[in-house]
């Protein structure tokens, strides 16, 4: 690449005009183009010519984006993306790491809302009902003491660990690599230690068994491939301790869902914190909306006002490192699948 050609850069995301001239000040050799659409005929005439692409969801063919360099990915879920042919021509960047905070204050506020009852609140205030029985059927668990198990530990369950660390939690955590965390992933500025510090023991994924037996929470955190597909369940389920209670925030069809609903029925587990599904919309008739210890979110925790200004500011790293021949920040292994 010349250090003077001209580098065409088309963004699909509707971003503000600020976010997009941030972009555009990071160099004179970008030429930013940006057509905030969900229509991919909008974009024909531009597949030509571009070398470097932000998208959720449109892509091209191969044959339509000769010049095509590298797609920066507007999520950090793209197993999506994986199905076109060109993403494994390319390079592929994920936002991993971008909506990790959000994300980790929803698992914590989803544990205190069951631990204290908060569903039950709800209801008994819209009966307006003051419970002769509130001392014996409102008496809260607490989370400290306790034992969280962590499946995967990327950046998401990185700032899980830190939040369930000041609650005084004790932290397991199944991770594909355990040598030290990829020094090319995307972070926030001064990032919490994650470290092996917050982290009592480390398993690798066939020891998930093992761990689990010794949790009182887990939560899944993976990304969805074919190794993952599924990797919750009745097996699982019966390795964990009754009463243990399961957050997932990655990816639906990680969880075994008719396993989960059988062990959430049985008892064997106390409760579960749902933000995604096998399929979604969640269909009515799933007896996930009526069990009466599970929270549910419609595949919402991610999701911050903030998520577009560090998603640009992560695009923005990676355009300079683009720029300077530098290896990008969370850049996918196609065989892998994240």
């Amino acid at each position: 690449m010349s250090s003077s050609e001209l580098i065409r850069v088309l963004v699909t995301q509707p971003f503000a005009p600020k976010l997009i001239q941030s972009i555009q000040s990071i160099s004179s050799r970008l030429k930013i183009k940006h057509i905030p659409t969900k229509n991919p005929e909008d974009l024909k005439k531009y597949w030509a010519t571009v070398e470097v692409l932000y998208t959720a969801k449109l892509v091209p063919k191969p044959e339509q984006a000769p010049r095509l360099s590298w797609i920066q990915a507007h999520f950090a879920g793209i197993e999506h993306l994986l199905k076109h042919p060109i993403t494994n021509q390319v390079h592929l960047t994920t936002a991993s790491g971008v909506g990790a905070k959000s994300i980790a204050e929803y698992v914590i506020g989803g544990l205190l809302s069951l631990n204290h009852h908060i569903p039950g609140f709800l209801e008994h205030q819209s009966k307006k009902i003051w419970s002769p029985k509130r001392l014996q059927i409102f008496v809260p668990s607490e989370l400290q003491n306790t034992t969280l198990g962590i499946i995967g530990y990327g950046g998401i369950g990185q700032e899980i660990a830190h939040l369930a660390n000041a609650f005084g939690m004790k932290i397991l955590v199944t991770k594909r690599d355990i040598s030290e965390p990829s020094i090319n992933s995307w972070q926030f500025p001064n990032p919490s230690k994650i470290q092996q510090d917050l982290v009592a023991k480390l398993y690798l994924p066939e020891h998930l068994h093992i761990m689990l037996k010794h949790c009182d929470y887990v939560v899944a955190a993976v990304p969805l491939t074919e190794k993952t597909k599924h990797m919750i369940s009745s097996s699982e389920f019966s390795a964990m301790k009754k009463g243990t209670v399961l957050v997932n925030i990655s990816r639906g069809k990680v969880v075994d869902e008719l396993a989960l609903i059988n062990a959430l029925q049985t008892g064997h587990l106390r409760g579960a914190i749902l933000d995604v599904f096998e399929t979604e919309p969640l269909d009515v008739k799933s007896p996930l909306w009526t069990l009466p210890n599970v929270i549910l979110s419609p595949h919402v925790s991610g999701l911050t006002p903030n998520y577009d200004q560090r998603a640009v500011e992560l695009f923005a790293n990676n355009l300079e490192k683009y720029l300077s021949g530098q290896p990008l920040l969370n850049e996918v292994n196609i065989i892998r699948g994240y």
